[in-house]
């Protein structure tokens, strides 16, 4: 249970050490049933859309693995991207990622795309069909907690004026482990919101 008067680097760091101690076994299973719930959801998107574009974090160390989704993407011919950290200014560059030839390790030893592979531009950014945004902690109105680097913050609010002008927006996700899912997140006015939740019992949909 979540203290609503909880710092937001205290509630990091209690959300970090929950997920590096989950046992393996737990981690292993629930993984195994939130992939099957994001399988099913992407193929209800693909009802309407033969191919998907996607862009995801490729996960690191104790977060949810996001090695099902790059798979199932390639299988399906599924436009995949990542990003790469960028500096001077702090951002991320949405790079293509066709294969695990693609993918080497970048800062701070997270994989990352290569430099040789293709970026999507920002103009072209609302094509996208679904982002899969990595966080320590969630809650039912949408809220996230990351890391504090502010990088999916910086992107979701580029991302809100190129979907102005375009007219539409790509569907804000998140693969939640146990643990993570939290009365109510600290959120400020311009963090970033998830329009879904992908859990081992099925799919929130944030209203």
């Amino acid at each position: 249970m979540q203290d609503r008067t909880e710092p937001k680097s205290q509630l990091r760091s209690r959300l970090m050490k929950s997920r590096d101690l989950m046992d393996e076994a737990i981690r292993q299973h629930a993984m195994s049933e939130v992939s099957l719930v994001a399988k099913q959801e992407l193929q209800r998107l693909r009802q309407d859309k033969q191919r998907l574009t996607i862009f995801s974090y490729l996960s690191y160390r104790s977060e949810a693995s996001t090695a099902f989704l790059f798979e199932d993407g390639w299988k399906h011919g599924d436009r995949m991207f990542a990003p790469k950290v960028l500096a001077n200014p702090a951002r991320m560059e949405l790079r293509r990622v066709a294969g695990e030839h693609d993918i080497e390790p970048g800062v701070w030893g997270i994989p990352e795309p290569k430099d040789t592979c293709e970026v999507l531009q920002r103009e072209e950014w609302p094509n996208i069909d679904l982002v899969i945004v990595p966080g320590l902690g969630y809650d039912l109105h949408g809220g996230r907690i990351g890391y504090g680097g502010g990088y999916y913050d910086r992107f979701a609010e580029q991302l809100e004026e190129e979907c102005f002008k375009a007219g539409k927006r790509p569907l804000l996700a998140a693969l939640v482990l146990p643990g993570q899912l939290q009365d109510d997140i600290p959120m400020d006015p311009f963090d970033l919101r998830m329009d879904l939740l992908i859990t081992t019992e099925g799919i929130l949909h944030i209203e």
